[in-house]
């Protein structure tokens, strides 16, 4: 029997056993208490219907995964955790957000027709007016 594979929107705290075929299109790794120490792996998933969600590996199971994910690469992603993405902040306005598990696969993907970015562009406009919800990021300034 073949796979059966979930979209992103697909994604719920009470559907079990779900794989999601996706391309990380953005991972960082914040340092909290010690500046030389990475604190957890963060990454913003995109499938091929251009759905977008955020996922974490703990500080705890940095060195099981750090090897797996990379930026820009393809990957078929299993058993893993669901819940709320909260706070202020935040980088996808996805209601939910995916958690790495000790149990967690993920495997090398086949070439799927998912973009290498997944922006959402909004005008200076909007962004200088406060229109804009600000639990969610826009963007990031360089000086």
């Amino acid at each position: 029997m073949a796979q059966e594979y979930s979209f992103i929107d697909e994604i719920t705290p009470l559907k079990e056993n779900v794989t999601i075929k996706i391309r990380i299109i953005r991972l960082w790794k914040p340092r909290f208490d010690n500046p030389n120490e990475d604190g957890s792996i963060e990454m913003v998933f995109l499938d091929e219907k251009g759905s977008k969600i955020q996922a974490s590996v703990k500080k705890s199971l940095i060195r099981r995964f750090t090897n797996l994910l990379e930026e820009g690469q393809l990957r078929i992603i299993a058993n893993f955790g669901v819940g709320q993405s909260t706070g202020n902040y935040r980088p996808i306005q996805h209601p939910y957000k995916i958690n790495f598990f000790f149990t967690t696969s993920v495997q090398i993907c086949d070439e799927l027709p998912i973009p290498l970015h997944g922006f959402n562009f909004v005008s200076l406009d909007d962004i200088l007016s406060k229109k804009l919800d600000e639990k969610y990021l826009v963007g990031m300034l360089y000086i």
